[in-house]
C-alpha cells in the first residue's frame, strides 16, 4: 500500500480529507507541540481500530504510538514495537467510544509522550519508548471511516476571552436573494469562493454530516455570517446563525449563535471558551452534525456546541457566508 502525503495549508498545517481505511500517510517532522486529530466514525460492526505512528508506512516498521481500542475485549491496548517485537503492552479498562459513533482523536506530542483525547476530553497518555524524531508516519486500520486528518506542529496562538454578553441585534446583510447560488459540490472542495457566499448541501443535512470552511477576516473586518439555511434567501429558515462580530459597534470579540423560524430569530447563545478570530488571520473552522446539536471546532479546538431547534434537520439543505471575510476553502463530508 502506497503512502499518502498530507497537504501544507499552511506554516505547520497539514491536512487530508482523501481517505481510505487502512490508510498510510508520511508526516512532517514531528515534536513536541505536534498535535494529531483524526475524525471518523466506528462502523456498527467494529471489532477493533488502532491510530498507530510509526517509522514506516505500515506496522512492519517501529511503532512509536500503537493505540488498539477492541471492542470485542472491551479494552484499549498501548504498545511500541521496536526491531520486530512488540514491548510490553499497557491497557485502558474503558473503551473511550461507542460502536457506529461519530468520534473526534486528537493526540498531542508532549515532552514525556502521547496524550490521546477523545472529543477534546484526555482519555489516555503513552510515555515515549522510540525517540519521536524516529516518527514519519501514521497508519490507520480497523472497523472505522475516517473522514478528515489534520496535523499541526507548534502550539496555537493564545486567544484573549471573550467581552461580557451584549445585546443581539439581526443581522443587516444584503438581501441574500442577490447571491449567486453554487450547484451542490460532492467530494471537491470550493476554492476561493466569492463572498457573499451561497452553495446548496448536498443531500441536505444529516447525523455525521460535516462542513469544513477556512478563511481570513478582512483586515478591517467588523462582522462576518456563517448560516445553515432551509433555502438561499432571507425568507428561508436557519438550523444555525453563527454571526462573528470582531467590532460591530459596541460588540467586540463575539460569537452570537441563534436560529430562525417563521422570520422570528430565537434565544441568542453567547458564551465562549475563547475568541479565536483576528483580522488578516487565517481559520479553519469544522461543522459536525450530530443527532441533537451541532459541534463546531475552530483551529484544530471544540469551539461551541449548538442544539438543534430546528427539525427535522434534513430540511437545512443551503450554506451562506456574508460579512466581511475571504473565503479560501469550503468542503461538504
Amino acid at each position: 500500500m502506497a503512502s499518502a502525503v498530507l497537504e501544507q495549508r499552511g506554516p505547520g498545517l497539514y491536512e487530508t480529507y482523501q481517505i481510505t481505511i487502512p490508510y498510510s500517510a508520511q508526516l512532517p517532522p514531528i515534536l513536541p507541540g505536534t498535535d494529531i486529530l483524526v475524525v471518523g466514525k466506528t462502523l456498527p460492526n467494529v471489532k477493533s481500530f488502532s491510530i498507530n505512528l510509526c517509522s514506516g508506512p505500515n506496522l512492519d516498521q517501529d511503532v512509536a504510538l500503537h493505540y488498539n481500542p477492541r471492542f470485542d475485549q472491551n479494552k484499549v491496548v498501548k504498545n511500541d514495537k521496536q526491531g520486530g517485537k512488540w514491548g510490553k503492552e499497557e491497557i485502558d479498562a474503558t473503551l473511550p467510544c461507542s460502536k457506529d459513533q461519530n468520534f473526534e482523536f486528537r493526540i498531542k506530542v508532549t515532552q514525556k509522550g502521547y496524550q490521546i483525547l477523545y472529543n477534546n476530553a484526555e482519555v489516555s497518555t503513552f510515555n515515549h519508548r522510540l525517540p519521536v524524531e524516529r516518527v514519519n508516519h501514521l497508519f490507520l486500520s480497523g472497523e472505522i471511516a475516517v473522514h478528515f486528518i489534520q496535523l499541526t506542529n507548534g502550539q496555537l496562538a493564545a486567544f484573549q476571552p471573550p467581552p461580557p454578553n451584549f445585546n443581539y441585534q439581526i443581522p443587516q446583510f444584503a438581501p441574500y436573494t442577490a447571491y449567486p447560488v453554487l450547484p451542490p459540490q460532492i467530494g471537491a472542495p470550493i476554492i476561493n469562493p466569492a463572498v457573499p457566499f451561497t452553495t446548496a448541501i448536498p443531500g441536505g443535512l444529516h447525523p455525521s454530516k460535516m462542513i469544513y470552511i477556512s478563511g481570513v477576516p478582512n483586515a478591517n473586518a467588523q462582522r462576518f455570517s456563517i448560516n445553515l439555511t432551509t433555502g438561499s434567501s432571507e425568507n428561508h429558515d436557519y438550523g444555525l446563525h453563527f454571526d462573528v462580530r470582531l467590532a460591530y459597534g459596541s460588540d467586540k470579540n463575539v460569537v452570537v449563535r441563534t436560529h430562525k423560524k417563521g422570520g422570528s430569530w430565537g434565544p441568542e447563545e453567547k458564551t465562549t471558551p475563547v475568541f479565536p478570530f483576528a483580522p488578516n488571520t487565517n481559520f479553519d473552522l469544522m461543522i459536525l452534525v450530530e443527532p441533537n446539536c451541532f459541534k463546531v471546532a475552530v483551529n484544530n479546538a471544540h469551539f461551541i456546541e449548538f442544539n438543534h431547534r430546528l427539525q427535522p434537520i434534513n430540511e437545512i439543505n443551503h450554506l451562506i457566508v456574508t460579512g466581511d471575510v475571504k473565503l479560501t476553502h469550503v468542503r461538504f463530508q
